[in-house]
């Protein structure tokens, strides 16, 4: 995000999980099939690393591993992360599969421009951003 000035040790490292926060985003549940968001950032009130999604309802016809984690098959979502080069141009990163309940995903690189959640259709997701 150019031109946000955030102090550089937060810039290089992330804080333990243990010091992060979960903030409800606004209008959870979120029934998708897309939900796109710029991740809050502000260096005098929080900093945001990740996000954790939390299963609201899904479909019957998920199958689930029922060890622990219990795991959905077919997946319930995709998630990735978009950043800005220098230029503005927008590059994706962290593409991932959403496979469990409470599963949290933290990003790679800080200060990411967007967000985004693809949720399979039978699916309502509680979206928190993990903030310090």
């Amino acid at each position: 995000m150019p031109g946000l000035q955030i102090p550089i040790i937060d810039q290089l490292i992330h804080p333990s999980i243990g010091l992060l926060t979960r903030v409800a985003v606004a209008g959870n549940p979120q029934a998708g099939p897309f939900f796109t968001a710029a991740p809050p950032q502000n260096a005098l009130v929080a900093l945001t690393y990740g996000v954790v999604l939390r299963v609201n309802t899904v479909g019957a016809f998920h199958g689930r591993d029922v060890s622990f984690p219990v795991v959905y098959d077919p997946p319930l979502g995709r998630i990735a992360v978009a950043y800005q080069d220098l230029s503005g141009l927008q590059i994706l990163r962290q593409v991932t599969k959403w496979l469990y309940d409470d599963q949290d995903f933290i990003w790679d690189e800080p200060l990411p421009s967007l967000f985004t959640l693809y949720t399979e259709p039978d699916v309502l997701a509680d979206v928190y951003w993990l903030q310090t």
